[in-house]
């Protein structure tokens, strides 16, 4: 016995919006003969892609092309890649849409105009209160004498030669006359005597009013004494050298 069948076709959408044509064959049972429908369902046929089909090959392109950045950047040496990375860091921008180079020159240009202004104002402003002296308001004389013995190898001299005596004159001025802490109060040498080798000199300074603490510092005698010295010990060997230890002075 055979029964008559009546196929009905159904067309399905499927989600990743291609349009199929899917056909389900469904069985209806003619003269109630089947209690069950039968249902064959074929697979779904497109001309495209399916969904996952493209993602899995967008993710091959993807892998494809990030690996093939890696393995530019690997192939670069070290020292490319960290000049990339500082570049890459110099150009982010970090306040106000400036850039971090822009900033870091901003700092810089302040902070030397900080330092240019402050020696400015240090140079210019600032005044050296010791430095403001009247000289004619040194009145209180204070006076030194002694005695040296000149190098008889640079002493070629007549001992009554006026002129050695005036050249001795000379050379112990420029000492005093050239110390920053005795030219301001310094104001005479004299040579008294000159036998043979032998001289002795007078000396002569001048204090304001208020010289206690001048007496017992800057003119006392071991500064004084100690200028002179310092003087003969770097002298170079010439004419009317004096010899540095036969150098003796005192107050008076």
């Amino acid at each position: 016995m055979s029964d008559a069948l009546e196929l009905k076709h159904i067309q399905v959408v499927s989600d990743n919006n291609n349009v199929s044509n899917d056909q389900t064959i469904e069985v209806i049972p003619g003269n109630g003969a089947c209690s069950d429908h039968v249902k064959l369902e074929r697979n779904e046929v497109s001309p495209l892609l399916s969904a996952p089909q493209v993602a899995e090959n967008n993710g091959e392109q993807h892998l494809h092309v990030d690996g093939g950045g890696d393995t530019d950047s690997l192939s670069q040496p070290k020292w490319q890649r960290e000049l990339r990375r500082v570049k890459r860091e110099l150009n982010e921008v970090v306040v106000w849409k400036l850039k971090l180079w822009t900033v870091l020159l901003i700092i810089f240009i302040a902070i030397a105009l900080v330092i240019g202004i402050s020696l400015t104002v240090c140079a210019v402003g600032h005044d050296d209160e010791d430095e403001k002296y009247d000289k004619s308001s040194f009145v209180v004389a204070r006076f030194f004498r002694g005695n040296f013995t000149l190098d008889v190898n640079s002493f070629t001299s007549n001992s009554q030669d006026e002129e050695t005596i005036k050249e001795l004159e000379q050379k112990l001025t420029d000492v005093y006359s050239s110390s920053p802490a005795l030219e301001r109060y310094f104001s005479l040498v004299t040579i008294n005597n000159l036998q043979d080798t032998a001289a002795q000199f007078n000396l002569q300074f001048m204090m304001p009013l208020e010289h206690e603490e001048l007496i017992q510092n800057t003119l006392s005698l071991k500064m004084v004494k100690s200028v002179l010295l310092q003087h003969l010990y770097d002298q170079d060997t010439g004419p009317f050298s004096i010899i540095p230890t036969s150098l003796h002075m005192e107050v008076g």
